[in-house]
């Protein structure tokens, strides 16, 4: 198969909500061929070919002033308080929305017992160079084009919210059915594409509130970016992605996973496992970090379990000589609904706060730590249009 971009071409093309040719952003990493999956138990490789430091795949691949598609960053710093905020241009249940319309959800839970929920509407900016950002009036994120740190800035409702995190986004996970980078289906033209920044470190700020109390935060963070040039309901009936992070005294490990269910029942998953070893006595300065599994639809290297009755999600990857035929095991569970998003089709986002444990190999033997993180779960609205 030859390399470079590509423009996939289905039967569903032919369905009302015909699409556009999507050009990506210059400089981003999206639609490229890649080769096989990640299979590096011995943590010796820093990068890998569906995990890619760059910084301008963040930015906006629809452009504003196109007259289709969709795109959303989803942002969740789960700390002091659990918050999630939602940058959206376009609809993902609406053929005919135009990203030029764009909205961020703000949820921010239990701030002195209060719940603090808006919706900010306007148009989606962004700009590039030395430092990239998109806003939405003024609600901002930012990010240094080496990918190294990124600022979160919020003004809503009297609350003021400044995030900032160092060391954060030193590579992203790509998930890529049929190897093509960032490609989370088979079915449509030109396809949903993904990605989730890797977490490193902690996110340091305040939160200033209306009765002007200023209150510190710590938390980890990250996002998770999709997009598409065509309305999501024709072809995917749902999908689910979460980040985790387990820690034990001595590492970070951070499991990253996509899961697309195809209205052809075809169904989708993809896994990102990486370390980090911190500077000892340090939360947020590394000595190492590296990928050890990036893998998509290949169930030999990934078991992936969601059960949505029992609030359970259970993954298991496996070990080799390197580690003892130790594996790694997340075990979720769902602990409470954070928020619901609801998009003008009439689609809904759920986000859940995730708890558990997790194991895995470290100098030899088995080491159990924590597990904290979200998971995120799309359904199409149930009558859908093609």
């Amino acid at each position: 198969m030859p390399l470079g971009r590509f423009s996939r071409v289905s039967a569903l093309a032919a369905v009302a909500c015909l699409p556009s040719v999507l050009a990506f952003q210059p400089g981003s990493d999206y639609g490229y061929y890649k080769t096989t999956n990640l299979y590096n138990c011995t943590g010796s490789f820093k990068t890998s070919n569906v995990t890619v430091p760059n910084s301008a795949d963040t930015l906006p691949q629809i452009q504003p002033l196109s007259t289709s598609g969709w795109e959303q960053w989803d942002f969740f710093s789960h700390g002091t308080f659990p918050i999630i905020l939602r940058w959206t241009q376009g609809d993902q249940t609406q053929c005919n929305a135009s990203p030029a319309v764009g909205k961020i959800d703000v949820a921010i839970l239990n701030v002195n017992g209060t719940n603090v929920r808006s919706t900010v509407t306007g148009p989606l900016t962004y700009q590039s160079g030395d430092v990239n950002e998109i806003s939405i009036g003024t609600q901002s994120f930012k990010w240094d084009s080496a990918a190294q740190w990124f600022n979160v800035t919020l003004r809503v409702d009297g609350y003021t919210l400044v995030l900032n995190t160092f060391s954060a986004m030193l590579d992203s996970f790509h998930p890529d059915v049929g190897y093509y980078n960032g490609l989370l289906s088979t079915v449509g033209d030109p396809g949903v594409y993904g990605s989730v920044p890797v977490p490193r470190g902690h996110s340091a700020g305040y939160l200033a509130t209306p009765d002007h109390q200023n209150i510190s935060l710590d938390a980890l963070t990250t996002l998770r970016h999709t997009f598409s040039q065509k309305a999501l309901p024709p072809y995917i009936n749902k999908y689910s992605s979460a980040v985790a992070w387990g820690y034990s005294t001595s590492f970070y490990d951070s499991h990253i996973f996509y899961q697309i269910q195809e209205s052809n029942g075809t169904v989708h998953d993809a896994a990102y496992l990486g370390r980090a070893l911190p500077v000892p006595g340090s939360t947020n300065t590394f000595e190492s970090t590296s990928v050890t599994y990036a893998v998509t639809d290949d169930t030999a290297l990934y078991q992936l379990a969601v059960n949505p009755a029992k609030g359970t999600i259970n993954a298991t990857l496996p070990g080799c000589s390197a580690t003892n035929n130790i594996s790694w095991a997340f075990n979720l569970v769902t602990a409470s609904s954070l928020a619901n998003f609801t998009d003008l089709g009439g689609g809904v986002t759920k986000y859940y706060s995730l708890n558990g444990s997790t194991s895995g190999p470290f100098n030899g033997s088995v080491k159990t730590g924590f597990v904290a993180g979200v998971f995120q779960l799309y359904e199409a609205p149930t009558d859908q249009s093609s």
